[in-house]
């Protein structure tokens, strides 16, 4: 009788008094993985491709020729997928590039029956999956029917597949290899396809550019040339704007004077300010008046009350300070006053004016323009009179100065038997 396979490697691993755990050790592989082969247990394997490496790998370690072995394996029949354990898949893909998606598809189909069965063994329902492991139906649902393509991405569903698999009590791994080679088969068939010519289409099949043309024709260079079509464009659009720009207005020949600029400002005319009939008049309330041009000295003032009798003073403010008005002797106005102001003050004798800003105030005595009543800063005080101005004089008190009293000395009197003092 022809001995099997794992017959074959069990008398050589004894012959050459070897353990499985000895044999495990030097070639790297588990020991179930190992016991599976010399049992003839291929379904244990996570796949016919992975079997087939753990054959030659086994075989090489023992000495024996592997390719006898592996023609075996590969002409043993399939077993039916009804009675393929949970862990191995009913349908094995093959590394040539002649696979096509088919094939992969099964892959995920029998990963599928695998996990369903699982579920259906243990009386559970989809809902109850996914009461327990937060996972969505329709992905469960996807696993189960090897719809990979519903899936949100390959690592996605390898996770899913994981998290599936560990709460159905199955062992991950075989279920894992079997899902990455059926994406490995897909991506053969993506390769085969986009390296067939046949498969492309004319467009892609035209002889391909001179080695200088592709050089010219390089990412550097059209990104570099793309970027100084756009400076030039750039600067062409500015130079037309500030061109059109510059045309739009007329050139001027020459630029007006300063003496037309602000001779052009209007003057203002002061209006009067009607005075009560009574002897006294009451506090004068400002009148605010728009600001005169400072260059404009030829400024034409009509002050009211011409013909009244007595002392008639009448002020415009031209900067900020502090006034003080006595009218025959009484406070008629006292603060603080603003530029445009205008004050008329009557008196039957005097109108004293105590101003902290000389240059602020504007003073016209009985219709007579007075000018301003000093420079800024400078404290003025006039008195305006029927006789005329004046300028009252500081009077300086004189503090007398305390003489200190003289203390006068006392002389001791001179006591017999000591000598006389000295004068």
């Amino acid at each position: 009788m022809e001995e099997t396979i794992g017959q074959q490697l069990q008398q050589a691993r004894q012959s050459q008094q070897l353990t499985l755990e000895q044999v495990a050790s030097a070639t790297l592989m588990r020991v179930r993985y190992l016991r599976a082969l010399e049992e003839g247990d291929f379904a244990a394997m996570p796949s016919m491709a992975q079997a087939r490496g753990f054959l030659r790998a086994y075989a090489s370690y023992l000495k024996l020729d592997p390719e006898p072995l592996l023609k075996e394996l590969n002409g043993s029949p399939t077993r039916d997928p009804a009675t393929v354990p949970l862990s191995q898949p009913d349908v094995q893909p093959s590394r040539d590039v002649q696979i096509n998606y088919e094939e992969a598809d099964a892959i995920y189909r029998n990963l599928g029956k695998q996990l369903q069965y699982q579920r259906e063994l243990l009386g559970l329902s989809l809902d109850d999956v996914v009461r327990y492991t937060h996972l969505r139906r329709h992905y469960l649902d996807a696993l189960e029917k090897g719809k990979i393509d519903d899936l949100p991405s390959p690592v996605q569903g390898r996770g899913f597949l994981e998290n599936y698999a560990v709460f159905l009590g199955m062992d991950p791994e075989p279920l894992l290899l079997s899902y990455a080679e059926g994406l490995q088969a897909r991506l053969t068939v993506r390769k085969a396809v986009t390296q067939d010519p046949a498969t492309q289409p004319a467009a892609r099949r035209r002889r391909p550019l001179p080695l200088p043309l592709r050089r010219l024709l390089s990412p550097d260079i059209l990104i570099g040339a793309t970027f100084a079509v756009f400076l030039v464009i750039f600067v062409f659009w500015g130079a037309i704007r500030i061109f059109s720009m510059n045309s739009d207005q007329p050139p001027q020949t020459e630029a007006p004077s300063i003496a037309d600029v602000l001779l052009a400002t209007e003057t203002p005319t002061l209006e009067p300010t009607p005075f009560p009939e009574t002897p006294t008049p009451a506090l004068p309330q400002a009148v605010i008046l728009p600001e005169i041009a400072a260059t404009d000295a030829t400024a034409e003032i009509v002050v009211p009350g011409g013909d009244a009798p007595g002392v008639q003073v009448y002020i415009t403010v031209l900067q900020r300070g502090w006034l003080r008005a006595i009218v025959d002797g009484k406070i008629e106005f006292e603060g603080r006053v603003i530029p445009g102001s205008a004050y008329p003050f009557v008196g039957e004798t005097s109108v004293e004016l105590l101003t902290s800003n000389g240059a602020g105030i504007q003073v016209f005595y009985n219709q007579q323009d007075m000018g301003a009543m000093g420079f800024f800063g400078q404290v003025v005080d006039q008195i305006f009179t029927t006789q005329g101005v004046l300028t009252p004089t500081p009077t300086i008190t004189l503090t007398p100065t305390l003489t200190p009293r003289v203390t006068p000395t006392v002389t001791p009197p001179n006591l017999p038997g000591s000598s006389p003092a000295l004068p």
